[in-house]
């Protein structure tokens, strides 16, 4: 009776870790998209030119969607946080009034989407290279960059390092300040092989991107100053996940910033990416008007 017992509990536990293996490597939980499905909804709602194009530079591979190819129009970059991929920005792609005004790119960051998916890049720098070859190919044309969490450090670190290459920059409850990164030892128990081994790949990624990023805000530390151009910072009241004071920080390193203008959103958390479409719709239209 008692074996008996031991063999149920036994295949109970085996099926469980099976299920949740499989439930962990769901494409939902991987944040990833079908490209064709995308493009007949963006293109539903656009007459604009779509594609989806690939920039490989030492060894490394960054997928992107690029709506509009009018050489009279600026550009508009998108880059989602962690986790997430280019899909993040779907109901701004489709907004009709940013395809008036400007051809848009939005990109998978290297290791989600399609970029590299699962491979682990934590170095801001190495981001930065990477989207800053894609706006190369685009030179004499204004271009704006748009980054949402983990993406706010991505784009600042790209403005200090190739300032010549973007005219403005939004930033979207941005991770900045070096002290202002909570505390992860439970990033880092969450990286054990173990549980590594039951964490969705987009999930992993994430993790072991942001385990190191307060020693890379420390090196960007100092050269706040350089960045010259227009920033606009939006930032939830209520954000749990990303103290409100980064938008503080932001105003008082921006020293040489042409202009620096926060936007609080009373109440507003960390997902105000999607809640406050409009609002952040209509300051990348503010900033656009004031390169071009």
């Amino acid at each position: 009776m008692q074996r008996k017992w031991y063999q149920k509990k036994r295949y109970w536990l085996l099926g469980t870790l099976v299920f949740v293996f499989f439930i962990s490597r769901l494409e939902l939980l991987q944040m990833r998209y079908q490209p064709d499905e995308l493009a007949k909804s963006l293109l539903s709602s656009s007459s604009a030119s779509l594609k989806f194009k690939e920039k490989t530079l030492e060894g490394i591979t960054i997928h992107y969607c690029q709506l509009g190819d009018n050489k009279n129009l600026p550009i508009v970059v998108l880059v989602h946080g962690s986790p997430g991929s280019l899909i993040a920005y779907e109901a701004y792609l489709k907004d009709t009034l940013l395809n008036q005004q400007a051809n848009l790119i939005a990109i998978d960051r290297l290791g989600f989407g399609y970029s590299n998916f699962g491979t682990v890049i934590p170095s801001l720098k190495v981001q930065a290279k990477l989207i800053a070859a894609i706006l190369e190919d685009f030179p004499k044309i204004p271009k704006i960059i748009v980054g949402h969490s983990m993406g706010g450090p991505v784009n600042s670190r790209l403005v200090m390092d190739y300032p010549h290459l973007v005219n403005g920059m939004v930033l979207v409850a941005p991770s900045i300040s070096a002290a202002l990164e909570p505390p992860n030892w439970w990033r880092k128990v969450l990286d054990f092989p173990l549980f590594r081994w039951f964490t969705p790949t987009a999930f992993r990624v994430c993790n072991q991107e942001i385990i190191p990023l307060k020693e890379e805000l420390l090196v960007m530390e100092n050269r706040w100053k350089d960045i010259t151009c227009p920033v606009s910072i939006i930032q939830g009241s209520a954000d749990n996940l990303v103290p409100k004071e980064n938008a503080q920080f932001a105003k008082e390193n921006l020293i040489n910033s042409i202009n620096v203008q926060i936007k609080m959103i009373e109440g507003g958390n960390h997902f105000i990416l999607w809640s406050e479409i409009p609002l952040i719709r209509d300051t990348i239209l503010e900033m656009l008007a004031d390169i071009t």
